[in-house]
């Protein structure tokens, strides 16, 4: 009977000690997960604490047939700003007011995007300016590791606030002579600033990662390009002439009043002259 006892609470033993091992295994199992693919564009998340920090960047170049390229920015953009500063902002945007005899148009924007909503936001964007007659010219993705900036940014930070509150320590306390406590505080104010410039690097690298800048250009050419070289070579010649003219006429305006104020400088003289009697010399006549 004690036979029997005992190969049963030896039994229960192993059975309770296999329990744990064998839930453990199946959570392990249950928490991992098979890495998916990232979509052309993707970002991680600037909250990944383990995973890389690359900060991308993107371009692209439309080109117009016609001229609707103040329609399609205006488009574009009312589209960032109604996602809102902190998933679409802004940077900055040029639009030149061209005349019916500018055969070309240059004009550009820069936006932040949210890394994670880029590829939907560049579809909607190249939407628009297909609906409007342009295509996509060219397109550019650029990425760039700042995981050991991140770290080493990171690193400072925590450093620096740890030497500050030291020193704010010594400085409560009020142990020692006025000179040891006046140092302490210039010490602390130093590692103060060296704190905030840290800080201000570690949020401009998070910005980094986190919003995406897009460069959009927008080109708008009157000239086919099935043109011949030489009426291409004769139009930028026209273009040119125009341009120098243009030039020498608003030099001729500028040096106008200089011209004026010579000639009464000239005729001042003049009157001076005949009214006191004053006399030109005159030229020997030869032998």
């Amino acid at each position: 009977m004690r036979h029997w006892f005992v190969m049963l609470l030896s039994l229960a033993l192993i059975s309770c000690d296999r329990a744990p091992h064998s839930r453990v295994e199946k959570m392990d199992t249950f928490n991992v997960e098979e890495p998916v693919p990232a979509p052309m564009g993707y970002a991680p998340s600037p909250s990944s604490a383990n995973g890389p920090r690359i900060a991308y960047s993107y371009s692209v170049t439309y080109d117009f047939d016609e001229r609707t390229i103040a329609k399609v920015q205006g488009q574009q953009l009312a589209l960032c700003r109604k996602l809102g500063p902190t998933r679409c902002l802004v940077m900055s945007s040029s639009l030149d007011t061209s005349g019916p005899d500018d055969s070309v148009v240059n004009d550009e924007a820069v936006l932040l995007i949210d890394a994670h909503m880029v590829p939907n936001v560049n579809q909607r964007l190249d939407a628009l300016a297909t609906e409007s007659g342009a295509r996509v010219a060219s397109r550019q993705v650029e990425a760039e590791d700042v995981t050991r900036q991140v770290i080493d940014t990171d690193a400072r930070v925590r450093a620096k606030q740890a030497l500050a509150e030291r020193l704010l320590t010594i400085i409560r306390a009020g142990k020692g002579n006025v000179g040891e406590l006046v140092q302490a505080e210039r010490a602390y104010a130093t590692t103060q600033e060296e704190l905030d410039a840290a800080r201000a690097a570690q949020a401009d690298l998070a910005q980094r990662v986190a919003m995406s800048r897009v460069t959009i250009s927008y080109h708008f050419s009157a000239i086919p390009s099935d043109r011949s070289p030489i009426l291409q070579s004769l139009v930028s010649a026209g273009e040119t002439l125009s341009a120098s003219i243009a030039s020498l006429i608003t030099l001729a305006i500028g040096g106008l009043p200089w011209l004026v104020a010579g000639l009464l400088i000239l005729a001042l003289l003049r009157w001076i002259a005949v009214r006191r009697g004053w006399r030109w010399p005159l030229r020997r006549r030869s032998a």
